[in-house]
Parts: C-alpha cells; structure tokens; sequence
C-alpha cells in the first residue's frame, strides 16, 4: 500500500511553518514520534483515526485532511443528510434533558440550602 506523498508533503510542510516539532505535535495529537515520523517519510498511511488527532493541531478541519489524504471525494460530507437529521435529533433530546436535569439539581440544591 503506497502513500500518497502528497498527503506526507501537507502534513510536514503543515506541521513546519506552523512551526510544531514532531515531539510537539505527538504531545497535541497523542501519536507517536515515531509514527508521525513514518507518515511525513511516506513510510506509512495515515488512518483516518490518525488524521482525525492530527487535523486540529495542525490548523485543518477534518473533512478537509481527509479529502487530501483521499479518504473524502471533494464536496463529500461526512455524515449524509439522513445521518445529519438522526444526530440533531438526538442532540436536542439530550439537551432537553441536560436542561431538565439543571432544573432538577437547581431545586435540590435550594432544599439542601433551607435545610
């Protein structure tokens, strides 16, 4: 499986004018030297999970680093319409109970108080 150097060549140039040692952007993303090493040689393909710890230390949104490395088609979203719909709906179920729950703390927190 070969890299794209591309993908190698974005990642180094990214991470210097930045400017970010490899130990600086391994402590920021939680992948090893050794590993970012190999990415920026073009020894190895950075995974999606990979890119996906790299891409804020390195000033890219995610869909944008995934459609370089080749993982995205350009314009792909990451989540389809229907995937997108299903997560604000269970966004705004947890937030209503999020809400509920302050409501609920804020009261037994004012009877600890009189008590």
């Amino acid at each position: 499986m070969g890299i794209k150097p591309s993908i190698a060549k974005i990642i180094k140039e990214q991470r210097k004018s930045i400017p970010l040692s490899l130990n600086q952007l391994s402590r920021l993303s939680g992948v090893s030297v050794a590993h970012l090493g190999r990415i920026e040689q073009g020894e190895r393909q950075p995974s999606p999970k990979t890119l996906q710890k790299i891409a804020k230390p390195l000033g890219f949104d995610l869909d944008e680093l995934l459609t370089m490395a080749g993982f995205l088609s350009p314009g792909e979203p990451l989540f389809s319409e229907e995937q997108r719909d299903k997560l604000r709906d269970e966004l705004n179920m947890l937030s209503g109970r999020v809400a509920s729950d302050i409501k609920r703390i804020t009261e037994i927190a004012k009877r600890l108080l009189m008590s």
